[in-house]
């Protein structure tokens, strides 16, 4: 049963709000749509309170774990909840401090990249550092302020994809800056947020498979994909035994904060009057990893980024994400000669053939077809990811066109 109410909220929220408030009144709503979002479960929650004898209202969003034990497994979630708490608490206020010692333009600061937390936890018990029922993140409600998900079967077009791309850009270069100048207090206050966690190798074998197998069966009943089908054979057979959650350690150089899960479902745009993107925020950071830039930025353009426009601006959007990361780190006055453009593609060439799995085998929660999958998240079933029939045309030009860009690339 999804939660109606979130226990103990006043404490929660007097962290940020102060400790003179009182609640009076919470409404919580599902946010959550039947196969559109799988690892939390998203309720609006709209408060009431008083505080200094004013009445407030406050509108909300609480993240809380999967209620179906199978989404927790998939997620691994006792691991991956507590490293977005520890993301939000800790993470993102310390960069943002440091950029405020260097001076960066306040529309710069890390934490503008992400929704307002106004508080977090694991549990009710302070004593406790595990992960249980009462698990929660209370965020400002980005969609009441007009910030929208792109329609995955879509994508993004051009001008959003080049303001996601600076913001990206500048997700990456901030903590390589606390790297290389506060190492000790980025092993303390970064990496803890990108601890490992399992994958997709830990669901149930009908499940893997059929996510596995997904890639080669809409590749055979793609006829312009007939001759590189020994090629694509090759990837999805080495993946089989090597998980992409077990990929080897970046390059000290390129290694940052990695979303690892960055696609048109995490991350939200808001448009102005005449439909044009003027701003986004990154959202879900329950499974980032320490790794090279480059995954993130090959996964999400090859994934959320409408191919005809990622085809037609390639190099255009390479410059626009690589700008941003140079000046970005400009801003915490390093010396970025060895971040040269050159470098930069030589990076994206070298990591691109080890994240072309990770691409396609998502492609299958990313085009599933739009209400095929009715259950609840409470209700979920295996047959939710392991049926057949939800993949169809989407999916099938979808995988096409990556494939063949891939193949333009000499990525596989």
């Amino acid at each position: 049963m999804v939660k109606s109410k979130v226990n103990d909220l006043r404490a929660l929220l007097a962290k940020t709000l102060g400790s003179d408030i009182e609640i009076t009144d919470q409404k919580t709503t599902l946010l959550t749509a039947p196969g559109e979002h799988y690892g939390s479960i998203m309720l609006a929650l709209d408060v009431t309170l008083k505080k200094s004898g004013k009445e407030q209202k406050y509108n909300l969003v609480a993240k809380l774990i999967p209620a179906n034990e199978m989404l927790r497994v998939a997620f691994d979630i006792y691991v991956t909840f507590k490293k977005e708490v520890l993301a939000y608490t800790e993470t993102i206020p310390y960069i943002t401090q440091l950029q405020r010692q260097y001076q960066v333009p306040e529309h710069h600061l890390f934490d503008k990249l992400f929704a307002k937390c106004y508080g977090a936890r694991l549990c009710l018990d302070t004593n406790k550092n595990e992960v249980d029922e009462d698990a929660v993140l209370i965020f400002e409600n980005l969609k009441l302020q007009g910030y929208k998900t792109e329609d995955r079967l879509v994508g993004f077009d051009l001008k959003a994809s080049k303001i996601i791309l600076r913001d990206l850009a500048r997700f990456h270069a901030a903590p390589i800056a606390v790297k290389r100048l506060k190492f000790d207090d980025f092993q303390a206050k970064v990496l803890p947020a990108l601890a490992k966690n399992k994958g997709l190798e830990q669901l149930p074998p009908e499940v893997t498979l059929a996510f596995h197998n997904s890639i080669m069966e809409g590749a055979l009943e793609v006829p312009e994909l007939e001759e590189f089908l020994p090629r694509m054979q090759k990837v999805v057979d080495y993946a089989a035994s090597h998980p992409y959650v077990n990929r080897p350690p970046p390059k000290e150089l390129w290694g940052s904060m990695s979303h690892s899960d960055f696609w048109t479902s995490n991350t939200m745009i808001l448009r102005n009057e005449l439909g044009e993107p003027v701003s986004n925020k990154i959202v879900d950071l329950q499974i980032m990893t320490y790794s090279s830039i480059a995954r993130d930025v090959i996964f999400f353009m090859f994934t959320s980024i409408i191919n005809r426009v990622l085809e037609e601006n390639y190099e255009e959007l390479l410059r626009t994400y690589y700008d941003s990361f140079v000046n970005t780190l400009k801003e915490f006055e390093l010396d970025v000669s060895e971040y040269s453009w050159e470098n930069f593609l030589k990076e994206l060439d070298e990591v691109a053939p080890s994240e072309i799995y990770h691409v396609l085998v998502m492609l299958k929660p990313i085009c599933t077809e739009r209400g095929k999958v009715e259950n609840s998240l409470e209700d979920f079933q295996d047959s939710d990811w392991s049926r057949k029939d939800l993949l169809g045309p989407s999916h099938r030009k979808k995988l096409k066109d990556t494939v063949l860009a891939f193949v333009k690339r000499n990525w596989i």
